[in-house]
């Protein structure tokens, strides 16, 4: 029995999915470290028994036990559990009610807790899969009579001397050139998810590449005036690739010079170490809100506002992040441009350093708690 009890909550520790074990006056007895994580709390915070009410951001976790103690039934819903540390989790619990061994007499509630965001990021995941071998072998197919068109166009073009047929060829090479770069961008998205499981984590040093990129895009796109690089004294070695470092901030680069003004630091780049904390670059531009019903889709496949734009590069920078373990976001921040303090759009990439990502790769390498059994 001993043995089967330590089992029980070796298996139960190692889920990914949250359970609480909480009694009618909704006091939890037990909590998983996925659980400890959806609360909003660190599990080596969280010491057993504690109260459900004690947090006002805990309510409907209360309210669904409530409700399924009056019932004796299992309940399901979505719950949205926020805290000032954490953010908002969005989470789907389900409930079932137990008796202890005691003659019945105590009942208690099991509350299983999914990250929604990982079920949703497991969809996406089905759904690209199937929508990347239809983009990929479309793109491969286009790739042949396209680079036909490009050629004879070019051909064409040298025995016309007309500005009215000039003028024609010189939409099919514009156009042919675009669809190019639509090939080229869905063809990126395969080299991205073939390269996530590649082994071996690349370091950089942040500042350097940076540096380098910026000052290679302000000479080949003539807007040298509009950038400002501001660099953290530090010179933090990050855990990324170079090559796909670069991808990223060309790609962050390019969509903020699309909706920034002409004006002088309209974009600024810059680098940080929080006291602690992980390296990350920013990417400012001095352009105006973003629509809610676009802010929420930004990093989605596809998805763009405008009719011109694949949809492709804030969702490839974003697959480049995750493969080196590195996040992005984006919120709206002030900075300053000359002496006024301006409101613009900013992208944050924050990174792992080497010394963590290889933690992560050693850690993914136990023995999954499977072969205990």
């Amino acid at each position: 029995m001993r043995v089967q009890r330590q089992v029980n909550a070796l298996v139960i520790e190692s889920l990914t999915d949250g359970i609480l074990v909480v009694d009618a006056r909704n006091v939890v007895w037990a909590a998983n470290p996925a659980a400890c994580v959806l609360l909003g709390r660190a599990p080596t915070m969280v010491q057993t028994p504690f109260d459900l009410t004690t947090d006002a951001h805990w309510r409907a976790l209360g309210e669904l036990a409530a409700l399924s103690f009056s019932s004796n039934r299992p309940q399901r819903a979505s719950v949205v559990l926020k805290h000032a540390s954490a953010g908002a989790q969005h989470a789907l619990v389900r409930t079932r009610i137990t008796a202890t061994g005691d003659g019945g007499a105590q009942r208690l509630c099991v509350m299983f807790l999914q990250d929604q965001r990982e079920m949703e990021a497991r969809l996406r995941t089905d759904k690209l899969a199937s929508m990347g071998r239809m983009s990929m072998a479309v793109a491969h197919e286009i790739r042949n009579p396209l680079a036909a068109i490009v050629q004879a166009n070019a051909l064409l073009d040298e025995d016309i001397s007309e500005p009215k047929l000039k003028r024609l060829t010189d939409m099919v090479q514009q156009n042919a050139r675009r669809l190019e770069r639509i090939v080229d961008e869905v063809l990126n998205i395969s080299r991205v998810q073939s390269s996530r499981d590649e082994g071996g984590s690349a370091s950089v040093s942040l500042n350097g590449a940076v540096e380098r990129i910026c000052r290679e895009w302000s000479q080949h796109s003539g807007n040298g005036d509009l950038l400002e690089a501001d660099l953290c004294a530090d010179q933090p070695q990050v855990a990324f690739d170079a090559e796909h470092l670069r991808q990223v901030l060309i790609n962050l680069l390019d969509n903020a010079r699309r909706y920034a003004s002409s004006g002088r630091q309209a974009i600024q780049v810059s680098t940080r170490v929080p006291a602690g904390g992980r390296a990350v670059l920013g990417i400012w531009s001095d352009g105006q809100p973003m629509d809610q019903s676009v802010e929420r889709h930004l990093f989605e496949p596809f998805f763009s506002s405008e009719s011109r734009s694949t949809g492709l590069g804030l969702y490839i920078c974003r697959e480049l992040c995750e493969r080196h373990g590195a996040t992005i976001s984006f919120e709206r921040s002030p900075k300053n441009v000359g002496a006024v303090l301006v409101d613009g759009n900013e992208f944050l990439v924050t990174f792992e350093t080497p010394a963590q990502r290889a933690l992560f790769d050693a850690a993914s390498d136990k023995t999954p708690v499977a072969t205990w059994l």
